[in-house]
Formats: C-alpha cells, sequence, structure tokens
C-alpha cells in the first residue's frame, strides 16, 4: 500500500521591525546536548542536518531514537518541550522541576540551530540555559501558579528557575563572516547582559544606564515566573524600541517566531488528552486548534470554517490508511461567543463505510492517528516546521507507521523527531536518522558503527542487545531470574 500525504502550504510573512520584514529562514535544529537532565548525565545528539549540509527546503530531517523503558527517551522529548516554551517566552510548568538529576544541582540543556535564508545565507545560532528547582514560597503569586498547574498536571512543591542563558550566533552579520560568539549572555557579572560589546547591536547608547536597569528588572521577573529572560515578551518589545535595527535581534525574533508557531511537541501528557478522550489537537496552516471530544466544542465561526476546510484536505490521507474512513465537524447549533459573536457548537463525526458516531466513539488508536496527521502533513511540506513526538508508534498500526515515515524520509520537507517501541522504521529509514539510548548515563545517545549499507537495523540492534558488542545499548535481563519472580508473587 502506498499512501501520499497533502496539505494546504502556508508560509507565513513575519514583520520584525517597523522598517525591516522578511519571510522566516528554514529554521533547523542541528544538535542537542542535554547535562544531568532528568537519567541523562550528558547525552549528545548530532542531527544528519548538522552532519551534512542540506539544500534549502529540499529534504527532510530525522531523528529516531529508540531504546529500553526509561533510558533516556522521554527525557529528549521533554527538553525539546521546555526548549518550546522558553523561545516563545512561555513559563516552564513548575513539574520540569523535576527533570534536575537527582545528583546534580541543576541541570543543562544546549540547543545548535542552523537558519537557511532563500538568498544562500546561513546563520547558526546555539542557545544554552540552565536549570534548577526552587521551592514554592507562600508568596500569592507563587501559590497561583502552583494551583494553574495542578490544575492540569501532577502538583510540585518546587518551581522551575531558568537562569546562565546565553545566546550565540555565527555566519554573515553586518557586513562580515562571524564565528560563533555570544550575543547575549547573562553567566557573568556585566548589566544587563553581556558581553558589553554587543550592547550596540542591542540596546543602542545609554549614558545613564537606564536601559541597563529596566532590562535588569526583566531578568529579575524571569527569574520568578520561570521564564527565558532572552526570549520574554517584555524584553523582546524593550529591545524593539531602544536598538537601532540589528541583524542580531533579527534572528531572536527569528527563533522566537519559530517556537510559536513552527516547532510543536507532543509528549505523554498531550497523548494523554487523547486517550482520556478529552481533545484532539488540529493543526492547520491558520493555527492550531484544540478540538474537545468528550462533548461538542463551542468556536468562534472563522475556527469552524478553517477547520471545516482543513478536515476536506486531511480526509484525503486518512482514506488511504483508513479505508472507509473520513471526519468531519459538524454544527450541532449557533453559539453566542464572550465577546458577542455568533460562533458554532460543534463536534467531530466520523464516518465509516456509511455509519456515522462521534470521534469520541472511534478507539484510541484512530483519533491518536487524526492527529497526528494533521501535524505530521504540516512537517512533510513545510521546510522549517519541526514536529517531536514521544512515542509516535503508540496505538499505530506497524506498516502504516513505517509507511509513513518511509514516506517522510523520501520526500518530506520538514524535521521529524520521534521516540518509538516499534522497530519498523529499523527496516524502512536510513541508519543517518537513528539514535539509540545506552546504558551508560555519561554516554546516553549513541549510533551503531560498522553497519553495511546491506545490513537490516532492525536485526543489527536485536544482535546488539543479545551480545553488546561496542556500545552497551540494553540492561541484560535474564529469562530465569523473571520466571522466578513471576512464580513468587504467588508464593
Amino acid at each position: 500500500m502506498k499512501v501520499s500525504l497533502q496539505m494546504l502550504s502556508g508560509r507565513q510573512d513575519f514583520l520584525f521591525t517597523d522598517e525591516h520584514s522578511a519571510q522566516l529562514p528554514v529554521v533547523r535544529i542541528t544538535k542537542i546536548i542535554l547535562e544531568n537532565f532528568k537519567n541523562v548525565e550528558y547525552g549528545e545528539i548530532d542531527f544528519y542536518c548538522g552532519k551534512y549540509p542540506v539544500s534549502y527546503g529540499q529534504n527532510a530531517d530525522i531523528l529516531g531514537l529508540y531504546g529500553q523503558n526509561g533510558s533516556g527517551k522521554t527525557a529528549l522529548i521533554e527538553a525539546l518541550y521546555i526548549l518550546k516554551q522558553l523561545l516563545r517566552g512561555s513559563k516552564v510548568q513548575n513539574l520540569f522541576s523535576e527533570c534536575i538529576n537527582k545528583n546534580a544541582k541543576f541541570a543543562k540543556l544546549t540547543f545548535l540551530f542552523e537558519l537557511q535564508y532563500e538568498d544562500g545565507r546561513i546563520r547558526k545560532a546555539m542557545y544554552e540555559f540552565c536549570l534548577d528547582q526552587i521551592k514554592i514560597t507562600d508568596d500569592a503569586e507563587e501559590r497561583m501558579d502552583a494551583v494553574q498547574d495542578f490544575a492540569a498536571v501532577p502538583y510540585s512543591k518546587y518551581r522551575v528557575r531558568v537562569f546562565d542563558e546565553v545566546l550565540s550566533m555565527s555566519g554573515p552579520f553586518h557586513g562580515s563572516d562571524q564565528r560563533m560568539n555570544p550575543v547575549i549572555d547573562t553567566t557573568g557579572d556585566e548589566r544587563p547582559f553581556g558581553p558589553k560589546s554587543r550592547h550596540k547591536f542591542m540596546i543602542g547608547p545609554d549614558k545613564n544606564n537606564r536601559k541597563a536597569l529596566d532590562l535588569e528588572v526583566n531578568r529579575r521577573l524571569a527569574s520568578k515566573r520561570s521564564q527565558s529572560f532572552i526570549f520574554m515578551p517584555e524584553t523582546l518589545e524593550y529591545l524593539k524600541e531602544c536598538a537601532d535595527y540589528s541583524e542580531y535581534l533579527q534572528v531572536i525574533l527569528e527563533l522566537n517566531f519559530y517556537g510559536l508557531n513552527y516547532l510543536f511537541v507532543v509528549n505523554t501528557r498531550s497523548s494523554g488528552l487523547i486517550r482520556l478522550n478529552l481533545a484532539l489537537l488540529l493543526h492547520t496552516p491558520a493555527g492550531s486548534f484544540p478540538i474537545q471530544t468528550d462533548r461538542p466544542t463551542a468556536m468562534p465561526q472563522n475556527v469552524f470554517v478553517t477547520v471545516s476546510h482543513y478536515i476536506t484536505k486531511v480526509n484525503t490521507v486518512i482514506e488511504q490508511l483508513v479505508p472507509g474512513l473520513s471526519i468531519e465537524l459538524r454544527s450541532i447549533a449557533q453559539q453566542v461567543m464572550k465577546d458577542g459573536s455568533v460562533g458554532q457548537m460543534a463536534e467531530v463525526i466520523a464516518r465509516r463505510n456509511g455509519t456515522e458516531l462521534p470521534l469520541r466513539d472511534e478507539s484510541d488508536g484512530i483519533r491518536r492517528l487524526i492527529s497526528m496527521l494533521s501535524l505530521l502533513t504540516a512537517a512533510y511540506n513545510d521546510p522549517s516546521f519541526t514536529l517531536a513526538i514521544d512515542e509516535f508508534d503508540a496505538g499505530i498500526f506497524e506498516y502504516i507507521w513505517g509507511e509513513l515515515l518511509e514516506i517522510f524520509a523520501d520526500k518530506g520537507l520538514g524535521q521529524l523527531i520521534f521516540t518509538a517501541h516499534n522497530l519498523r522504521p529499523l527496516e524502512v529509514i536510513s541508519k543517518k536518522f537513528l539514535y539509540f539510548t545506552s546504558t551508560d548515563p555519561k554516554d546516553r545517545y549513541v549510533q551503531l558503527k560498522s553497519i553495511a549499507r546491506t545490513n537490516n537495523m532492525r536485526n543489527v540492534y536485536f544482535r546488539q542487545i543479545e551480545h553488546g558488542n561496542e556500545e552497551k545499548v540494553y540492561n541484560e535481563t535474564k529469562r530465569e531470574a523473571i520466571m522466578n519472580a513471576l512464580q513468587s508473587v504467588k508464593e
């Protein structure tokens, strides 16, 4: 069975300053380093696009991460989720305070990006930051944040503090080709940040240190709010107001826009909404819309029209993957919205071979597949779109899963990062896109070596588990010990 993915194309123009505008460049994550994050003391992943040049908007980039339970796969997705929150200037939820390794005082995360422009320019940016946990005090604002977190996720007695942020850049800037050097460095004593040589580009003349003082207030606010000082809305607005146009600021705004609109992370909590039959996330070229599945959803008229139009497009894919199945956003009644406008009360209907029923009555696998397809088609068609999914294969038929990945690797344009347990992808995508977790927490992510082009990666991985040559990728289990443990329970 061969299937194709289709979607409305939808690149957006973004006004970075009043005087300069630009289309978002193709943004790719090219390297990730985790230090003392969850059970990863040190883990480094070099993406294929970070090792070899990829032509502007021409090829997909994939990272598949495999390994046994509890070996560091989810840590990678959680790190990406934190990155998204910071780039978009949002609060990092309190529960992520539990991600700092128990044997360390703080965790450090590093992300390297490549930004490719249509005119051939290539810039690189490296964003580093540290996280630690601060005990929540009796401060009313902190208590309110904890309550808001508790409404959706497990309660935590600690909040996250983001500190020692460093944003470095390299490439063509202001008429010269520059090496990777910090543009904003908050690790030292310089205020509001170092190095001072960049102040003229970022904040302009500051004879009375007033701008530095204003930004210092932002730093303290960011620390208290569990936000990034660099990407918090107040800092971005201030930099746009007080600085002359700077190409460094342009890159900061491009990364912010990427985090807001083009980086999507589906972690286990997001998937839980689908498994609990509470909500379904549908991504369209006009934005992402969570649709309630346990009950009808009230939505503005323009959202109803946008999602309905998108669903007719994605149905062409659904019908190929699950013959006879299609979905529809059906209006139940008109709804007066909070702003007084007229909207729609609607629910998603599944139609299969002439029979209709609410989508909530379909299987978890079908609902998850529909939600994943809306994101996967975006990544398939847009070279700047990065999609990271934990346990991508959960509830999806193995053959379909392999087909989707093979198609993405062959004709896709964006970036796909996934963890999985199903080994079918090892047979259909190149080894260059695959990493494995090791048993060494100080070298957590590895690629298998000495693999011939004709080798079946699935067989190689099994042999590595059984015999463990150079890379130790599995903590050995003993069948006899498992049998004895199972039998001991009844005694």
